[in-house]
């Protein structure tokens, strides 16, 4: 199965075996899908709240196991948010494809409601846009850091974060480990970024001018 790049750099950060992967706002269920094909977790629940949606992933995946020995699946239609997570299983929550505001939000929910999961409890996430107030948001959580890259993908750029409580690294608002200054698509995001919060100095300049020298400073790292 060929995934885009986003779906595609998600699956190459999961690893190691997992008890249970949560393919969160799934879409189509591509990534749920490539991982039941390479056997990477027990089980694999594809959540979503569109109950239209689900009811086709569901019939997709039914067509999809056939004549396969894969995994066990759940499709779930709820709220992301409210998910329950086994105590005891090493698990990693995958949000993909929605906006950063909502992507911390559920984040932030999930950690409330499953205190006692958080010592195997991973996310990896994709969000589109507002990725320095999604990092604040993370550290807040008591999030670290176990991988980030950029992708660039039909000329828009995106970053995948792997964060848990077990990490390691810390997870600064910019970015550390995903700047490569030998890259010229870095340098263009890079400027993509500082350019639009230029546009926003108007509405607070002390903090956004302090976003801005933050990314003027990513190459120095």
């Amino acid at each position: 199965m060929k995934l885009s790049k986003r779906l595609n750099a998600i699956n190459s950060l999961i690893t190691e075996p997992y008890d249970i992967v949560w393919d969160c706002c799934c879409d189509h269920g591509f990534l749920g899908m490539a991982l039941l094909e390479r056997g990477i977790a027990k089980h694999i629940n594809f959540v979503d709240i569109i109950p239209t949606l689900m009811e086709a992933l569901e019939q997709s995946l039914q067509q999809f196991e056939q004549g396969k020995f894969l995994p066990s699946w759940q499709v779930r239609c709820e709220d992301v948010a409210q998910i329950k997570l086994p105590t005891a299983a090493k698990q990693v929550v995958v949000i993909a494809g929605v906006g950063g505001d909502l992507c911390l939000k559920l984040i932030e929910q999930i950690i409330a409601n499953n205190p006692q999961s958080l010592h195997q409890l991973s996310f990896i996430i994709c969000p589109i846009q507002h990725l320095y107030k999604v990092r604040a948001g993370l550290n807040a959580c008591n999030l670290k850091l176990e991988n980030e890259q950029i992708i660039v993908e039909n000329k828009r750029f995106y970053e995948v974060l792997h964060v848990s409580v077990n990490a390691s690294q810390t997870l600064t608002q910019t970015g550390a480990q995903m700047w490569d200054k030998h890259n010229p698509q870095h340098h263009q995001y890079q400027q993509q970024l500082i350019n639009h919060y230029t546009r926003m100095l108007n509405k607070d300049r002390l903090y956004y001018q302090k976003v801005i020298t933050e990314y003027q400073r990513v190459f120095e790292c």
